[in-house]
C-alpha cells in the first residue's frame, strides 16, 4: 500500500508539472510520449480515482484486490487504447481539455428538474386501489401478493398456477428509493427511482407483457413457450429468460443493456429491430436506428446493489443521476463541465452532500448546494 500511495504522489507530480506555464510544449511532448510515463499515468490516475473512494472500502487489501480485478478486465477489453503512442495522444487532449478550456462565460443553465411529485413507492391495483407501500397501517394485501417487506423493499406475488383471478397492477417509485417484485411467473424486477412498472398480477396464457416508465432491471424466468417483453415508451425488447437492464426516462435516453442471454430489441416508430448478446448495450439513436457497442455493465447493473457507478461518463449524465435520486435540481453555471468525463463511485444510501464532496475531489469544478438545488461552476 505504500508503494501505491508513492506512485499516486508521483502521478501527482506529473499532473502539476503538466500544470506549470513553465513548461514548454516540447517538454510536455516528450513527457507524453514516453511509453513509461504513457502507461503509468493511465493506471495511476485510474488508481487515484479509486483511492479516492476509500469510505466505500475501509479493509485496503479488499479495495486493492478489487482493483487489480478491475484492471484485469480493462486489459482483456482493451477496447480504446490500441497502442501506448494513442495512449500518450489522449492523454494530451484530456490534458488540453482539462487545462486549457477554461470557463469564459458565466451563464446559468437550468440542466435537469427531477419529478418529485412523489417520493414513496405506491402500488395501484385494478379496480383503483392505492397503497402505499411502507405504511405500518396497511393490514391487508389485495389479489395475490403474499408478501410485502419495507425492509427488504419486495413485493412478491403467488405462483401463477395457484391463482385463477388476474388484475393489472402499477408500481411506481419516487425520488430517492426503489423497489425490487417478484413476478407470478417467478421473474424478478428492480425499479428504479422515478420509475414505474405496469404488469398483470397473473400473466396470462400465450405471452407475458409489462410496460416500463423509467428504469428497470430484469432476472427474467425462463418459458420457452411465453416470450417475456417489456414495453418501454416504443421500444419493446423480447426474451425467454435472461438478464438485463431497460432505462428508458426518455426516448433520448433509450438503452437496454444486457449481462445474460440474448435479447431482441425493436423500436415501433422506425421498425428498427438489432438483436445483442452479453456484454451490449443497444442505443437508440435520433434517426431511430440501433447504436450497439461493447460496455462496462457495472454500469446497468450495480444500482440494484446500492451504489451510483459511472465509468467514464460525462458530468452531465452523473448529475442527472444524482438529481433523480435526490429529488434535487441541478444548475450548470458552466456548460463546458456538462461534457467532462469522469470515473464515479458512490453509496446511493449516503447523502447528497457525500456524493458531492466525492465529486469535488475528482476535478477542477466547484459543486455546491443550496437547499434542494445543485450548482456545478
Amino acid at each position: 500500500m505504500n508503494n501505491i500511495k508513492q506512485d499516486m504522489d508521483k502521478t501527482d507530480r506529473l499532473l502539476d508539472a503538466l500544470d506549470d506555464p513553465q513548461v514548454n510544449d516540447e517538454e510536455l511532448e516528450e513527457m507524453l510520449s514516453d511509453p513509461d510515463c504513457a502507461r503509468d499515468m493511465c493506471l495511476l490516475e485510474d488508481c487515484r480515482s479509486y483511492f479516492v473512494r476509500e469510505s466505500l472500502e475501509m479493509d485496503a487489501d479488499k479495495a486493492w484486490g478489487k482493483f487489480v480485478r478491475k484492471q484485469q478486465v480493462k486489459r482483456r477489453r482493451r477496447l480504446l487504447v490500441g497502442s501506448v503512442s494513442g495512449a500518450a495522444s489522449i492523454l494530451l487532449l484530456l490534458w488540453i481539455f482539462r487545462f486549457t478550456f477554461q470557463p469564459s462565460v458565466q451563464h446559468e443553465l437550468a440542466a435537469f428538474v427531477p419529478d418529485t411529485s412523489f417520493s414513496r413507492v405506491v402500488l395501484c391495483t385494478g379496480n383503483g386501489q392505492k397503497m402505499v407501500l411502507s405504511d405500518p397501517k396497511m393490514d391487508s394485501l389485495p389479489g395475490n401478493i403474499v408478501e410485502v417487506s419495507d425492509s427488504g423493499k419486495i413485493v412478491v406475488y403467488e405462483r401463477a398456477e395457484a391463482v385463477s383471478e388476474s388484475e393489472m397492477h402499477t408500481l411506481s417509485t419516487g425520488s430517492g428509493c426503489f423497489y425490487q417484485l417478484c413476478l407470478s411467473d417467478g421473474t424478478r424486477v428492480w425499479l428504479n427511482a422515478e420509475s414505474s412498472l405496469r404488469y398483470s398480477s397473473v400473466f396470462p396464457e400465450g405471452e407475458r407483457v409489462v410496460e416500463l416508465q423509467g428504469e428497470g432491471f430484469f432476472k427474467v424466468a425462463r418459458d420457452t413457450a411465453r416470450p417475456f417483453k417489456v414495453k418501454a415508451g416504443e421500444l419493446v425488447t423480447e426474451v425467454l429468460g435472461t438478464e438485463f437492464n431497460v432505462r428508458a426516462y426518455s426516448r433520448e435516453d433509450s438503452h437496454v443493456t444486457l449481462l445474460q442471454g440474448c435479447v431482441r430489441v425493436k423500436d415501433n416508430v422506425s421498425a428498427e429491430e438489432v438483436v445483442i448478446h452479453p456484454g451490449e448495450d443497444a442505443f437508440l439513436r435520433e434517426d431511430g436506428a440501433f447504436e450497439v457497442k461493447n460496455v462496462d455493465t457495472d454500469s446497468f447493473y450495480l444500482w440494484i446493489e446500492g451504489y451510483f457507478y459511472f465509468d467514464n461518463v460525462p458530468l452531465a449524465e452523473i448529475m442527472r443521476e444524482l438529481g433523480r435520486w435526490y429529488g434535487v435540481r441541478v444548475v450548470f453555471r458552466d456548460e463546458t463541465y456538462m461534457r467532462l468525463r469522469l470515473h464515479f463511485l458512490a453509496e446511493r444510501n449516503q447523502s447528497v452532500d457525500n456524493a458531492l464532496k466525492l465529486l469535488n475531489m475528482m476535478g477542477d469544478m466547484i459543486i455546491t448546494r443550496e437547499g434542494d438545488t445543485i450548482f456545478v461552476d
